[in-house]
């Protein structure tokens, strides 16, 4: 019975193609084409997922608190052309009195494309729901799928690459609202697969997947240069220390400052109109 055994194990081993130099240099090569498309996808995932959660969050802020900057610049721009009003000739008002004018100018221009915006009226709810769903395990591994899957540098064919590009438009759409349904349908919809190697000679394989392994390196080194530029912004820095100190808390921290300094600019207003008041008429004070 060991014999046999022995006989069988011998005749297993002779089976077994032994791979030429040229064949392991392409399994070799092979496998670190998929370990590296392992990597790319959670870079991607990493830089997608940051990314959206800022954009959304600077969303909310500006429908927590878009109307409130609005009034201020308006009533900047009101204090400014008072103070002008009792000093014409004075420099100094008249340069605050153009800066106040242009910002007002300039915030009316960001609130009314931020209201022709579709889904301006998000509130925090919204960006916190959409938040945990791009965070929940199910759309992260999701999304890992279709990017290993779809990624357009996975293939080297220009048509298939402008296809794959358009899809990951989709998958990211998708991704960016939390829609697990989305996603598990254009998962289930996807038609391709990795470029397949088979039907050359090892030396073509073997170019083609050292070409590719390349053009997966360099979106790498890509998405870490986004992502290092995305942190290095005022934008990420506001997401940033909103995140440490509970984004609901540190929205109505951003609107009690607001109220408060419209406030403050009223009285100003008020205090300037009683001393222009004052000058045309000198019995009402």
């Amino acid at each position: 019975m060991i014999q046999e055994r022995l006989v069988r194990k011998l005749f297993r081993r002779s089976l077994i193609k032994k791979l030429s130099p040229s064949e392991e240099e392409l399994r070799r090569k092979k496998e670190e084409f998929r370990t590296l498309a392992g990597q790319l996808a959670e870079l991607e995932l990493t830089l997608n997922a940051l990314r959206v959660d800022v954009g959304a969050f600077l969303f909310s802020v500006q429908a927590a608190v878009g109307e409130r900057l609005l009034e201020e610049a308006i009533l900047r721009r009101r204090l400014a052309d008072a103070l002008l009003a009792i000093d014409p000739d004075n420099k100094e008002y008249q340069a605050q009195a153009n800066k106040a004018r242009e910002d007002a100018e300039e915030a009316q221009h960001e609130h009314d494309a931020f209201a022709g915006r579709p889904g301006a009226s998000s509130t925090y709810a919204d960006f916190e729901s959409a938040r945990k769903a791009r965070a929940s395990d199910e759309v992260r591994d999701l999304y890992l799928k279709l990017v290993k899957l779809a990624h357009p540098d996975l293939t080297t064919d220009p048509e298939e690459k402008e296809r794959r590009t358009k899809f990951m438009q989709e998958v990211n759409a998708a991704y960016e609202a939390g829609d697990y349904q989305r996603l598990e349908d254009l998962y289930r919809g996807w038609s391709g697969s990795l470029e397949s190697f088979e039907g050359e000679d090892i030396g073509d394989q073997l170019v083609r997947v050292i070409r590719q392994i390349s053009l997966i390196q360099e979106r790498m080194a890509a998405v870490e240069a986004e992502f290092a530029e995305l942190m290095n912004t005022d934008d990420y820095r506001m997401f940033e220390e909103a995140r440490e100190r509970g984004f609901e808390d540190y929205l109505s921290t951003l609107t009690a400052a607001a109220d408060i300094e419209n406030d403050r600019l009223k009285a100003g207003i008020d205090q300037v109109s009683r001393q222009i008041e004052e000058i045309f008429d000198p019995s009402s004070g």
